[in-house]
């Protein structure tokens, strides 16, 4: 990408023009130095994934629906596209959607002090079994119950875990 960057600052395209129309025809290596500083990987995908390179590579975009029993194409490497397939990549590389998103949900500070936490999956991707693990540490840290809650498409909450366990609890909230 960085030779690519090069490429359009020295012999843009009309392609290259109307994609980066800041960068075409600029100095080359003040262009790769902003780019390197400013920009992560996600960011740096985004901003910076040619459509020429889509081409080269013959990049596309799978869809894989758990809801579905077929995975299907969702883009290719054409004008239709170009600006999915970048933010597909780039979204592979955007840590916020890597980690779970489990946030503090209730502490009971006037009761018996137990910790709720809510899980609220990304694209339906479950937790990994290793969540117990996860409850039993924060348990010795906390030191008072905590319950580890996931949030349903409906936007019901389910129970996933307790620590310590409780036998037999409610799922449903």
């Amino acid at each position: 990408m960085f030779q690519d960057i090069k490429r359009i600052c020295e012999e843009p395209t009309d392609e290259d023009k109307e994609w980066f129309p800041e960068l075409a025809g600029s100095d080359w290596l003040e262009a790769v130095h902003f780019a390197m500083h400013n920009f992560k990987d996600e960011s740096f995908i985004s901003q910076y994934l040619s459509p020429r390179l889509m081409r080269e590579f013959k990049f596309f975009s799978i869809l894989d629906d758990d809801r579905k029993n077929f995975v299907e194409v969702s883009a290719i490497h054409d004008e239709m596209g170009y600006r999915q397939i970048r933010e597909k990549l780039a979204a592979q590389y955007n840590l916020s959607n890597l980690e779970p998103n489990i946030q503090v949900y209730n502490v009971d500070v006037r009761g018996d002090r137990s910790l709720t936490l809510q899980h609220v999956p990304h694209n339906r991707i479950p937790l990994d079994k290793g969540h117990e693990e996860v409850l039993k540490h924060l348990y010795r840290l906390w030191g008072f119950d905590v319950i580890l809650e996931e949030v349903k498409e409906s936007g019901r909450r389910e129970i996933l875990g307790t620590c310590p366990k409780r036998e037999p609890y409610n799922a449903s909230i």
